[in-house]
């Protein structure tokens, strides 16, 4: 887990990497220019107005939902990172940090927790809430106030106040069973009432009136903003195409073959939901495989951390993973079940690691990368070549 500040959220990271990974980048100047609402969907650093910037914030958070690295190598790193892009921000260097990383940790470990809480089988168990404040070094009154309140899983209340309610707020919630209840002797409480104070945006003078006890763009549930946006997700979920103008995919040309495929990744990238026929294996390529499908697909999932870990990938990259799919230079093994292939596009290399399934239906593409001339000839030496295509290929 990432640190102490969301250790007690117990939860393992999961769902907090895939709510964070959801996100897609928003350059905005000062705090205000989001919506509440919009953060569910956005990363954004307030000042932040480069993608390279972003991008570079973005692959630290998710280091740290995957235990690669801790808050404080973030923290110590700031200064070189925002050197690196001349980044002039507001507030010290570790005041900054903290309030941009810690942020987001929080805000995905709670969003990763609510999914877990919400289950089908989780509520039938766990069908109460407890709000729980935690020691801190400048405690907020009214969250201090709510410790130790339990109400039903589907109060409204949890739709403003689900933590963190604020900057650096510890707050977690804790589920709680009919039997926690009895044994504690414990009272579900009535709903309360929301009173709110006004919020006057500072970017566009907007009022807006945020519950009290929480801070301006605290007021919303990412989880909850995140399953709804997910079920209305679902509805236009991509699924990979079979057949065109009642053809068989594979029956058409190799060209239009790949501008579909090309056309279906431009989609997951605009709606990355589902699942897309991303690329043709040569029918050598599928034998040395031992798989009994040429397609090879590409999953939202798969998409959005390649996506991340390889950020300085560009859409017309992406678009041309058909043609590397289809014209490796080299195949070698990878691991059971597993190939890599070694494809060109113009002058630069890339790297494809593709899987099959266990049963051999399905083969789907992992990663995705650019890699350099002095690697690719390392792992052509070092690994295990299955095919070799650059002579008919015509490659160097």
């Amino acid at each position: 887990m990432a640190d102490a500040i969301v250790s007690g959220v117990g939860l393992a990271p999961k769902d907090a990497i895939s709510y964070f990974r959801q996100k897609v980048n928003r350059q905005s100047a000062s705090f205000g220019e989001l919506e509440a609402e919009a953060h569910a969907k956005a990363f954004s650093v307030a000042g932040a107005m480069s993608d390279a910037l972003l991008n570079d914030f973005r692959r630290n958070v998710d280091m740290a939902l995957r235990g690669k690295t801790t808050l404080k190598e973030l923290v110590q790193d700031f200064p070189a990172l925002a050197k690196r892009h001349g980044w002039e921000y507001h507030g010290t260097p570790g005041w900054r940090a903290m309030i941009i990383y810690q942020t987001n940790l929080s805000t995905a470990y709670a969003a990763g927790q609510y999914r877990q809480m919400t289950t089908p089988e989780a509520l039938d168990i766990y069908p109460y809430w407890r709000y729980r404040h935690h020691a801190c070094q400048n405690p907020r009154a009214q969250h201090l106030a709510w410790d130790g309140m339990i109400l039903r899983a589907d109060d409204p209340f949890w739709a403003t106040h689900f933590p963190p309610n604020g900057w650096r707020c510890h707050c977690t919630v804790e589920p709680v069973s009919r039997r926690d209840l009895k044994k504690n002797n414990w009272v579900v409480s009535e709903s309360p009432v929301i009173e709110t104070r006004p919020w006057k945006n500072p970017v566009n003078g907007q009022i807006v009136h945020v519950p009290i006890g929480i801070d301006p763009g605290f007021q919303t549930n990412p989880g909850l903003l995140w399953a709804q946006a997910e079920k209305e997700r679902a509805e236009t979920a991509l699924v990979p195409v079979k057949r065109v103008d009642g053809k068989p995919l594979l029956d058409l040309p190799p060209a239009k073959q790949q501008e579909v495929q090309a056309e279906q990744i431009d989609h997951l990238i605009e709606n990355p939901v589902g699942a897309v026929n991303a690329g043709t294996l040569p029918p050598e390529v599928q034998k040395v495989l031992e798989s009994d499908d040429r397609t090879v697909r590409l999953s939202d999932d798969n998409l959005k951390k390649n996506m991340t870990h390889h950020a300085e990938m560009t859409p017309e990259e992406y678009r041309q993973i058909p043609q590397m799919i289809a014209q490796p230079e080299v195949v070698l093994h990878s691991g059971e079940n597993h190939i890599l292939l070694l494809s060109r596009i113009g002058k630069q290399l890339y790297r494809l690691i593709v899987k099959k399934t266990l049963n051999r239906k399905e083969n789907w593409l992992l990663s995705l990368e650019p890699t350099s001339e002095k690697k690719a000839l390392a792992s052509i030496r070092n690994g295990n070549v299955l095919l070799d295509l650059r002579d008919t290929d015509g490659g160097e």
